[in-house]
């Protein structure tokens, strides 16, 4: 979505000239909308549509979204979720092994946010497998389930886990 000059883009950030004016590097970023309109500058959209790439191929000629297969989507993000949780519990990992080596308990707080982040994987990869009910959809079958899959992944709540006790607010 570049400003044009008639038939010539115009990059930010790039000294140019026109009617043998010569422009600064910063004109455009630091000029009004009157300013361009005197010159005959315009914005122009761009004709390309954005998708998130992390689900879909792109358009096809019809202007529908061409989903990646499903059953790969739903594995890798049940993997990234497991993979996450793993490494949010490793570093407490020791309290367990000294635990179970020593007889020296984990400190109650460790031991019920380590059950919480268990929990709320489960529940993480309960939510991407129930993604796997949603029908088909046209004209792609996978298209409605990775629909979902990317609402959920993308939404405010799969990305969101309880702090470690060490992170968390004194009281």
């Amino acid at each position: 979505m570049p400003y044009k000059l008639g038939d010539r883009i115009l990059p930010l950030d790039v000294a140019w000239e026109h009617d043998g004016v010569q422009y600064p590097a910063n004109w455009l970023r630091l000029s009004t909308a009157q300013d361009r309109a005197q010159l005959g500058i315009v914005w122009e959209a761009s004709n390309t549509a954005n998708w998130d790439q992390g689900f879909y191929w792109g358009y096809d000629a019809d202007g529908n979204l061409i989903p990646k297969d499903y059953a790969q989507l739903n594995s890798l993000w049940i993997d990234k979720t497991k993979r996450t949780a793993n490494t949010m519990l490793q570093p407490s990992d020791w309290m367990v092994v000294r635990e179970s080596e020593t007889g020296v308990v984990a400190p109650a707080e460790w031991t019920t946010w380590r059950a919480t982040i268990r929990t709320e994987c489960g529940t993480k990869v309960a939510a991407i497998e129930e993604t796997a009910n949603v029908g088909n959809t046209s004209p792609y079958p996978d298209l409605g389930r990775v629909e979902a899959l990317q609402q959920y992944i993308r939404g405010g709540n799969y990305h969101t886990w309880t702090a470690s006790p060490d992170s968390q607010d004194p009281e």
